[in-house]
């Protein structure tokens, strides 16, 4: 995954906006759109401040390996703890449903 990859997927990851990186770079949003998709490189000041603002290192981001912050990790188990939770309610709804109709 080359670097403008990279960042674009890092920044969909923390749902930040172009717009929103745009703004942090100095630039504005076409002209960090055109190098997102690899038609611009991005210079290395931009470079320094992306790694700064995606929580990640500028190696990280030159990379095989996509290392984002412990932040994001800790919402995906969130999440996923959420969902087993719901699922579980689901269960127990159901349970409590057949003891009903079993008593009527």
């Amino acid at each position: 995954m080359q670097l403008h990859q990279k960042v674009r997927f890092i920044r969909e990851i923390k749902k930040f906006s172009q717009d929103y990186l745009a703004n942090e770079l100095g630039l504005n949003q076409s002209q960090y759109s055109r190098r997102e998709k690899g038609e611009i490189p991005f210079i290395p000041n931009e470079i320094q401040k992306l790694s700064v603002l995606l929580e990640t290192s500028i190696s990280d981001l030159f990379g095989d390996k996509i290392a984002v912050s412990d932040t994001v990790l800790i919402h995906e188990k969130l999440i996923a703890q959420y969902e087993l939770r719901i699922k579980e309610k689901d269960q127990l709804i159901e349970i409590l449903k057949s003891q009903i109709n079993i008593s009527s």
